[in-house]
């Protein structure tokens, strides 16, 4: 079984986000804008993509304390739902983690640094957060549950979470509490002082409700993060706020702060560097989002280079992924990780962006050579590449980029 369940997904997860791209067409509520659904999308195909190699580890150490486990559990329907329980209470203690200690929402907070809140968002995940959460899901498997219906288990629990990043959807009444809804998780998403931290829950509201984190949907969400990420880049969403922490770290008189810097709640700082930064109040009528000026040619040609990442992407997690080691699989994750962040650079209109876009292109039909297709696929990336060279060279030279 293949243990990427994301795969399975994908054209169900393109589907709907069409759906609501639609139904936002003729709402005209404005939750969606171009170059942050690319950038959502970009940050998820990284995440996929760095997961090839990561999954491994985590399996490796899973099927290890598995053979040597303190009891033997059958793999029926009772035992997955209770692990279904099991999975999202630990989910609920991994991701308060990701909030309330610096270093874990260094890793977590690109999941909410989007300033929208639509489908995309869902699929905006962290590059490196499991790495440091995974470690608090193997006791499952010393108490019996097997690795296989571990995957099938946390596949639920994650593919469940994608619905709920929606606007569209009001509260569902008795749902409301026992299960997570997009109205817990719009609350989840907000900046607004009272909604942070709230709202842990992957499935299930209920360990909120029991633990004081659980917050009613109220007033209108106002979606991101107290500091705004400013920024369209995968790359750097992932990164900006570790080096954020070591500045902030550097004028520590003392090691004790500064490792408490890393492993304090989000705006601890010592007393004599200004002390506890509170969030402040905010609304959607004194809140401007970041936005940059672009020319609009680049909306289709960047859609017409994402679908063919996209399908690029979905090969290598089904094919080349599984030869992990192989210096195949990690020059193709190398391009694709390339490829997002590029993506969202040109959004930024940085012409060095612009200059290593062309590489991209030209490296294009040299990477379809590597990987083990027909040879009508590299006539088709020759094309491909050719056909957008010359597009990004009209875009260039009419807007005097």
């Amino acid at each position: 079984m293949n243990p990427n369940y994301i795969i399975f997904a994908i054209p169900l997860f393109l589907l709907l986000i069409l759906a609501e791209v639609i139904v936002e067409l003729i709402s005209k509520k404005g939750t969606y804008r171009f170059a942050d659904s690319v950038s959502n999308m970009g940050i998820g195909i990284g995440e996929q993509v760095i997961s090839v190699f990561t999954r491994v580890l985590m399996l490796m150490l899973f099927d290890y304390i598995y053979q040597h486990r303190l009891i033997t559990l059958p793999a029926n329907i009772f035992t997955g739902i209770v692990l279904l329980f099991a999975f999202d209470f630990i989910f609920y203690w991994a991701h308060r983690f990701g909030h309330e200690v610096n270093i874990g929402w260094g890793g977590h907070i690109v999941h909410h640094s989007s300033e929208e809140y639509n489908l995309t968002v869902a699929l905006r995940q962290p590059w490196f957060f499991n790495l440091m959460t995974f470690a608090l899901f193997l006791p499952l498997a010393y108490f019996g549950f097997s690795p296989l219906l571990l995957v099938i288990i946390s596949g639920i629990d994650i593919l469940f979470q994608f619905w709920i990043h929606t606007r569209f959807i009001p509260k569902l009444g008795p749902l409301e509490w026992v299960l997570n809804t997009p109205s817990h998780h719009r609350v989840h998403h907000g900046r607004n002082p009272k909604y942070l931290d709230k709202n842990y829950g992957g499935m299930f509201i209920i360990y909120d409700r029991m633990f004081g984190t659980f917050q009613e949907e109220e007033e209108e969400v106002v979606y991101g993060t107290t500091t705004p990420l400013n920024s369209w880049n995968p790359a750097w969403a992932n990164v900006q706020y570790f080096v954020d922490l070591f500045h902030q770290a550097k004028p520590a008189k003392t090691l004790k702060d500064k490792i408490n810097i890393f492993l304090k709640p989000p705006g601890w700082r010592p007393d004599y560097l200004g002390g506890m930064d509170y969030p402040k109040e905010v609304n959607n009528d004194n809140y401007h989002k970041f936005e940059f000026s672009y020319p609009a040619q680049l909306n289709p040609y960047v859609l017409f280079q994402f679908l063919v990442l996209i399908v690029a992407t979905t090969y290598y997690l089904s094919v080349v992924g599984h030869s992990v080691l192989g210096w195949k699989s990690i020059v193709s994750a190398a391009y694709i990780l390339f490829s997002v962040s590029i993506f969202g650079l040109l959004f930024e209109k940085r012409k060095p962006a612009f200059w290593a876009e062309f590489v991209r292109l030209l490296a294009f039909p040299a990477l379809i050579v590597l990987l083990p297709l027909h040879f009508s696929w590299v006539i088709a990336a020759m094309l491909i590449s050719g056909v957008s060279v010359l597009w990004l060279l009209y875009i260039l030279m009419k807007y005097k980029l």
